[in-house]
């Protein structure tokens, strides 16, 4: 039998982009987060000063983009290159099939190199 796994390619994908697009540093993500709570700050200021609703609207979208960057960059940290794995163990929660899977060699395959050294070959059994 031949395992199946899809990890091996999405592996692949993981380290080529961390190649291209190193993860950023822990520096980075206290820049972000300090900037979040700066925008969360200017926000709530400009709700307690009354300010007029385009302000605030601007205020608050300026708020979300800099949490979706957070959101990003905390994501890319997480990326580890190779095969996932939980406790030494390779972790197939994350595969296409969620759990190990393997391949079966069927006897019509194993004919066809038979059918090349001897003439008459016949196979029994069920055929896909």
């Amino acid at each position: 039998m031949f395992q199946v796994t899809t990890l091996i390619g999405d592996a692949e994908k993981v380290e080529k982009e961390l190649i291209k697009n190193p993860p950023p540093s822990e520096a980075d993500i206290e820049a972000a987060k300090a900037l979040v709570k700066e925008k969360g700050e200017a926000v709530a200021q400009l709700k307690s000063a009354k300010a007029g609703k385009a302000e605030i609207t601007a205020s608050v979208a300026e708020l979300n983009k800099a949490k979706e960057n957070l959101s990003r960059l905390e994501e890319r940290s997480k990326l580890k290159p190779g095969i996932p794995q939980k406790d030494g163990k390779i972790h197939y929660s994350q595969d296409i099939f969620a759990r190990q899977a393997f391949l079966t060699v069927s006897g019509q395959l194993q004919v066809e190199t038979y059918a090349c050294a001897v003439c008459s070959v016949y196979t029994f059994g069920p055929t896909f």
